[in-house]
C-alpha cells in the first residue's frame, strides 16, 4: 500500500511539474524569434537529427507538433522530461547507455527505416560535453541515413553551470537554426573508423554552430 501511494504522489508531482515546465516555456518562447538556414533541404529526406545536449530546450520547442523522436532516459529525470515532450508533440523511445540502451536503439533504427526523424543529442545524457557517443554512428550505420548536425544559437540568453552549459534564451531573443550537411556512416566500420566518424559529427556540429553564429550575427546587425 505504501509502495502504491509513493508512486501514486510521484506521478502528480511528475505531472505538476511537467506542466509547469511546459507553460514557462510557452510564456517565454512566445517572444523568442527564430530564423531558419538549410531546412527546406534538410527535411526533404529521413534524416537523423544531431544536436549538442546543451541547446534542446530551443529545438524541444521550434521542432513542436512534428511528431519526431527521441530519446529519453529510463530515470524519473526522463518521466519528467518524457511528460514535457509528450506535451510538445514529441514522440519518446525510453533507454540510455545503462538502462534500456540496446532495445532503445534498436527501435530508433526501425524507426528511422519506417521513414520517420529521429532527432538525437549525441553528447547526452551526461557529458562528456561536446564528445558523441557511439549510438549516433551506429544508427547511421545501420540505416544509410544522413547524420545532420544541426544548431540553436541565439543572442541573449541564460547558460546555466551544468555540464552541457545549458542555454535558455532569454524573452524576446533571436535564435538562429542552422542545418549543416548530413555525414553518411558507411556499412563497414573498424573501431578506429568508429572514433574516427565520431569525431567527424562532433566536428560537423561544431561547423553548425559556428557558421549558425555568424549568420545571426548578420541578422543582429541587419536589425
Amino acid at each position: 500500500m505504501r509502495s502504491w501511494f509513493k508512486h501514486y504522489v510521484r506521478e502528480r508531482q511528475d505531472k505538476f511539474f511537467a506542466r509547469l515546465a511546459w507553460l514557462f516555456a510557452v510564456i517565454l518562447f512566445s517572444t523568442v524569434r527564430f530564423r531558419v538556414v538549410g531546412e527546406q533541404e534538410a527535411l526533404s529526406r529521413t534524416i537523423v537529427l544531431n544536436v549538442w545536449h546543451g541547446q534542446q530546450l530551443m529545438g524541444i520547442y521550434y521542432f513542436r507538433g512534428r511528431k519526431f523522436n527521441v530519446l529519453s532516459s529510463l530515470s524519473r529525470d526522463g518521466d519528467l522530461a518524457s511528460a514535457v515532450l509528450h506535451r510538445f508533440g514529441w514522440k519518446t523511445v525510453r533507454g540510455s547507455s545503462s538502462r534500456g540502451g540496446s532495445r532503445s536503439l534498436v527501435e530508433m533504427i526501425r524507426l528511422v527505416r519506417a521513414g520517420e526523424i529521429v532527432c538525437l543529442t549525441p553528447d547526452g545524457p551526461s557529458g562528456p560535453v561536446y564528445q558523441v557517443k557511439p549510438g549516433a554512428i551506429y544508427i547511421g550505420q545501420k540505416t544509410g541515413v544522413p547524420l545532420v548536425p544541426i544548431s540553436f544559437t541565439v543572442d541573449r540568453y541564460w547558460q546555466l553551470n551544468s555540464w552541457d552549459h545549458f542555454v535558455i534564451p532569454k524573452p524576446f531573443a533571436r535564435c538562429m537554426v542552422y542545418y549543416g550537411p548530413g555525414l553518411v556512416i558507411p556499412k563497414e566500420l573498424s573501431e578506429g573508423d568508429f572514433q574516427l566518424y565520431q569525431d567527424r559529427l562532433a566536428e560537423a556540429i561544431h561547423d553548425a554552430n559556428r557558421k549558425g553564429q555568424k549568420e545571426l550575427e548578420r541578422w543582429c546587425r541587419r536589425a
